[in-house]
């Protein structure tokens, strides 16, 4: 379930960057994409590091990915703006 939550959000993030900013070039798009995977296999290792009882482990993948996710959003919604 968390997985098509990723997912749509993403998808509606990907919709709202089209009608901001259209003409983006291809390669902020490549970022965006990037930041969208990352940021859902942050969450993925977290809940599955949650399930196998590491908790610290999972705290961490979710700050490594999920943190350099978040980075590179901004950096494409600042691109976008």
């Amino acid at each position: 379930m968390r997985n098509y939550l990723l997912g749509f959000v993403s998808g509606l993030g990907a919709a709202a960057l089209f009608v901001i900013a259209p003409d983006m070039t291809w390669y902020i798009w490549l970022l965006f994409i990037i930041s969208s995977v990352s940021i859902a296999f942050g969450v993925d290792v977290f809940f599955g590091s949650r399930v196998e009882h590491q908790v610290r482990a999972g705290w961490m993948g979710l700050i490594l990915f999920g943190g350099m996710g978040v980075v590179f959003q901004a950096v494409v919604w600042t691109a976008a703006l």
